[in-house]
Order: structure tokens, then C-alpha cells, then sequence
């Protein structure tokens, strides 16, 4: 009889492996005790303190709030067509540029099932992509905004009418600022976050800018 035991083979166990995004900014969070809410694949800040402390800072002060896992379409090309061929996602800001190009903003997770809808409607001349983690957002809300923004960029921000968006240089760095209904947002390339992020609460100290949360900054209305 032989020694050799026989061993019944099983089909290997896959492991379970859940892919989570991060804003460049997280680690800050992290050292900052900030609380965060999974939200279709993204680690989103919900906030530092509690919402209604945050609530009366953005009431009363000056805040900056991480939204870099807003969903984002870069639109390029002739987009006024696309844009009239394909209805945008529920609660989205269509964010005009230039004449042939836009940002189409949206909660974390609802520009991606538009996207499909948009590419196969796109002509030959217009070239949609999903650019949600191409760039690092935040935004800004409180009356002292463009003070802020003007310390950091040779643009007048006063000149950005509601609804509108302009390419930039900010703190040396290219960047999109658009001026949205309830925040005027920031936008710049991924690589450039953390240092756009450590930038602008450095020249925001003596404006005493304050960073909060998503949980407050919707609160107030901010989508």
C-alpha cells in the first residue's frame, strides 16, 4: 500500500479585492481625523467635526472641501452638437471652457454611465473621455474667494460671471476655475493636487480659510 496520500483537488478561492480611488489630498484628511463615506469606488471625505459646525463655517467664513471625486467628462471638439444630441446626467454642470471645450461635472459615479450614451452620439469631430481622475477638485465658497484666488493668479477672478469657466495659471500651475452656483471649483491635473490643496490653505491662513466636508457642503445646497 502506498505512503502517498491522495489530495482531492478544490478550485482555487479568488480573493476579494474592492479597488478604492483617493483624492492626492487623503493622507491630509487622514492626519486631520476627517470621517469618510464610500461613494461609487471613492474614499469621499464626509467631513472633520460635525456637519453643522462645518454648516456655520460655510455660512460665516471662509471653507475649502476636497471634490475630487466628482465625476468628470472631458468634452472636445464640436460639443455644442453633442450636447444637443445627448440630455446630461441628473444634477450636472455643464462647464464651458472655450468655444470647443467643456467639463461635464456630475456626483462620483453618474458621469460614467453618460459617457457611454455621449461617445457613441459623438461625431467624428468631438471626442469625449472620462477625465474623473485626471484632475483634483475643490472648491471654494465664502465672500473672501476672490481675494483668495487673487493672491494666487494674475487673473481677476472678479471678471468669472456665474456659470462660467476659464483656463488658468494658479499658483504657477494650469487650472480651470469655474465659477458654479453655490462654489466657485478648482480643478487641476491629479499630479498637481496635493500641492494646489497645501497652496491654497498657505495663503488662505490669514483669511482664516477652514477645509470641511462633503456631508456639510451638501447640506447647503451643493451638489
Amino acid at each position: 500500500m502506498s505512503d502517498v496520500q491522495t489530495m482531492e483537488r478544490t478550485a482555487p478561492v479568488a480573493p476579494t479585492l474592492d479597488a478604492v480611488m483617493r483624492s492626492p489630498v487623503h493622507h491630509h484628511h487622514v492626519v486631520r481625523g476627517g470621517r469618510f463615506l464610500r461613494e461609487a469606488g471613492w474614499d469621499v471625505l464626509a467631513g472633520y467635526g460635525t456637519v453643522e459646525a462645518e454648516r456655520e463655517l460655510i455660512r460665516n467664513g471662509l471653507v475649502i472641501a476636497d471634490i475630487t471625486p466628482r465625476g468628470k467628462a472631458d468634452l472636445r471638439g464640436s460639443i455644442d452638437e453633442l450636447r444637443a444630441r445627448v440630455p446630461l446626467p441628473a444634477d450636472a454642470v455643464f462647464a464651458r471652457v472655450s468655444p470647443s471645450w467643456a467639463l461635464v461635472l456630475s456626483p462620483p459615479g453618474a458621469v460614467q454611465t453618460w459617457i457611454p450614451a455621449a461617445e457613441k452620439a459623438a461625431g467624428r469631430s468631438t471626442m469625449v473621455t472620462d477625465a474623473t481622475s485626471v484632475y483634483a477638485g475643490f472648491a471654494l465658497l465664502g465672500r473672501a474667494v476672490d481675494d483668495l484666488l487673487s493672491r494666487l493668479t494674475t487673473y481677476d477672478p472678479s471678471a468669472l460671471q456665474p456659470g462660467a469657466a476659464t483656463g488658468l495659471q494658479l499658483a504657477k500651475i494650469p487650472a480651470i476655475v469655474i465659477r458654479a452656483e453655490r462654489a466657485t471649483e478648482v480643478y487641476v491635473g491629479s499630479e498637481y493636487g496635493r500641492y494646489a490643496w497645501e497652496s491654497l490653505l498657505t495663503i488662505g491662513h490669514p483669511l482664516n480659510l477652514q477645509p470641511v466636508g462633503l456631508e456639510a457642503l451638501r447640506a447647503e445646497g451643493w451638489s
